[in-house]
């Protein structure tokens, strides 16, 4: 059933995908209606597959194929809460091609449902997890923001900027939301990792394992924490800002799925 719901998802994200390059590539607000449409479908349908498997057997985080679905969820629940407060019909291309990517690709690799390992009946599973996601989303938006940013100010540099100029938000509005959407996602990862310290120290009785995921997962808090302080202390933002956004997301991709290829003990990313 949860197979099924998650196709599904697939086709009303793929509508929303198509209708998002029409708005921007047409300029007609009326095809975003439709992208919208596919897009909240979309959501609906891929949060009743999560609730289906959680109800039937646990949270559906625990093997990659979950992992990639869960990832593709929280980045349209960004996209929609950032729309809800900015109403920027261009964002949607920036954040779906990645969303139905992650949809897609945990379709093709979807793997029979198991118990849960037991080493995850935690309480800490339902902390660490979705706050370490969820703060991913929110620094998929930070990154969307600021390649609009980027593109934007090269617009502005030309004699005569072309489309992109027309289509796309204003730089104060792209700085704005990728620096919400980092003061939201950077909290989210710092609860993800303190929970899981707790989580390793009740089942590996350590804090601290030098697990690749760990470690990269540490580097990439790093990164996010150095543009933090810059921003609050010293003003950083703009052009500087935006590309230490685009790198701190690389190393959340890294750290998401580049891992698996360095040996973990996460079983999701073993999966």
């Amino acid at each position: 059933m949860s197979l099924i719901l998650l196709r599904i998802t697939i086709a009303l994200y793929s509508i929303g995908l198509l209708h998002s390059f029409l708005t921007i590539i047409t300029r007609k607000k009326t095809l975003f209606r439709v992208a919208l449409f596919g897009i909240c479908s979309g959501f609906l349908s891929h949060a009743w597959s999560i609730l289906y498997t959680w109800r039937e057997t646990h949270l559906p985080v625990s093997n990659l194929h979950e992992a990639l679905s869960f990832f593709a969820f929280v980045i349209v629940l960004a996209f929609l809460l950032s729309y809800a407060r900015y109403r920027l019909e261009s964002l949607s291309v920036f954040i779906f091609p990645l969303v139905f990517i992650l949809t897609l690709a945990a379709n093709l690799i979807s793997s029979p449902q198991q118990p849960l390992p037991e080493i995850l009946k935690s309480i800490w599973f339902y902390i660490h997890i979705p706050s370490t996601f969820l703060g991913y989303g929110a620094f998929f938006v930070t990154f969307a923001a600021s390649v609009m940013y980027l593109i934007q100010e090269n617009e502005l540099k030309r004699k005569r900027p072309q489309a992109f100029y027309y289509r796309l938000p204003s730089l104060e509005i792209c700085d704005e939301l990728g620096y919400r959407s980092l003061s939201i996602g950077f909290p989210l990862l710092t609860i993800g990792i303190v929970a899981g310290a707790l989580w390793a120290n009740k089942a590996w009785e350590t804090y601290w394992g030098w697990d690749p995921k760990i470690i990269w997962t540490f580097i990439t808090w790093l990164i996010y924490a150095v543009l933090i302080h810059y921003r609050l202390s010293a003003g950083l933002r703009g052009r500087r800002a935006a590309f230490m956004a685009i790198v701190g997301f690389f190393f959340v991709l890294f750290t998401f799925i580049g891992t698996r290829y360095l040996g973990t003990a996460h079983p999701y990313i073993q999966r």
